[in-house]
């Protein structure tokens, strides 16, 4: 195989092993926020959140959700509706027991 062709293969590889990665990053990324929404719900406590922040935070990354679905960036798109479930849930808490 000419160097060129295997210099190719090896950045075809590297490339393909980053986006594996970041297809698992963007689902487990989002995940870290579980332990919230079951302390929401388990205790009902929500005194220490902010309402403005997680609307923010949920509303904002519809920005990103766009993005990603407009020029089909599985990764982006993935994470930002995962994280819009987890935030969502929270605002949902938040509205319930405050």
């Amino acid at each position: 195989m000419p160097p060129e062709q295997a210099e190719t293969s090896k950045v075809a590889k590297d490339r393909s092993f980053l986006y594996r990665l970041t297809l698992v990053a963007a689902v487990a990324q989002p995940l870290t926020t579980i332990p919230q929404v079951v302390l929401v719900y388990a205790t009902h406590d929500v005194s220490g959140l902010s309402l403005f922040t997680w609307l923010g935070y949920a509303l904002i990354g519809l920005v990103f959700l766009a993005y990603g679905v407009r020029y089909r960036l599985k990764p982006i798109a993935l994470t930002q509706i995962i994280w819009f479930v987890l935030q969502m849930s929270i605002v949902v808490g938040i509205l319930l027991y405050r």
